[in-house]
């Protein structure tokens, strides 16, 4: 009889179980099997700066493609490294669905282009087998940048003697149409490259 009951709230247990993660996944989808749609924010801050062949690049320049956009530099002593690392493997899961370079872009901006010459950015992107037809690695005017960093929610600080020593580690996510669609946190633990490949594949397919 003991047994019998267990084995009656262990199959109760299963199926409250099943329920819970069937709620769970249709809060996270539209009713038509399908993720649900990214928010829009505002229109995108366009720029315009050099690639490391002197290509011009800006919003416009990457229009009709979903981009991330990250600020970084070189010298960065925690989080440019990994994160850059995980824009990497974005890159290999877009790619690997036929959508990079021709559906997407990623776009890193330094703060730092007094250090950071062209030079050092190419050391540094090497790091990552970028596919440079669609990742940029840019550099422009200091001043300018931290103006545009802040429009993406990206801060940076120095210390008194006027050196980079940290900054928020933000990646925004831009569509076809250069609107601002999500920032994320790339510090956080649960974010992950298939997360963010996902959602630019969202865009991509977006009408």
């Amino acid at each position: 009889m003991k047994k019998q009951l267990s084995e009656h709230w262990f199959k109760l247990a299963t199926v409250g179980l099943l329920i819970v993660i069937i709620a769970a996944v249709a809060i996270q989808m539209n009713g038509k099997g399908k993720p649900s749609k990214l928010p829009k924010y505002k229109a995108a801050v366009d720029f315009q700066m050099s690639a490391l062949d002197g290509e011009q690049v800006s919003l416009q320049t990457t229009s009709g493609k979903a981009r991330l956009i990250y600020f970084f530099y070189t010298s960065c002593p925690d989080v440019c490294y990994p994160t850059t690392q995980y824009m990497s493997k974005v890159q290999d899961i877009l790619a690997e669905q036929g959508d990079f370079p021709s559906k997407a872009a990623l776009i890193s901006i330094t703060f730092d282009p007094k250090r950071d010459t062209v030079e050092r950015l190419q050391s540094f992107a090497s790091q990552y087998h970028p596919d440079l037809t669609g990742w940029k690695f840019l550099r422009g005017d200091e001043a300018a940048t931290k103006d545009l960093a802040l429009a993406y929610r990206a801060q940076v600080v120095k210390d008194n003697k006027g050196n980079f020593v940290t900054h928020t580690n933000t990646i925004a996510l831009i569509d076809k149409k250069g609107i601002v669609r999500k920032y994320y946190n790339a510090s956080d633990l649960e974010l992950t490259p298939k997360i963010i490949a996902a959602e630019m594949t969202q865009l991509i397919n977006e009408k």
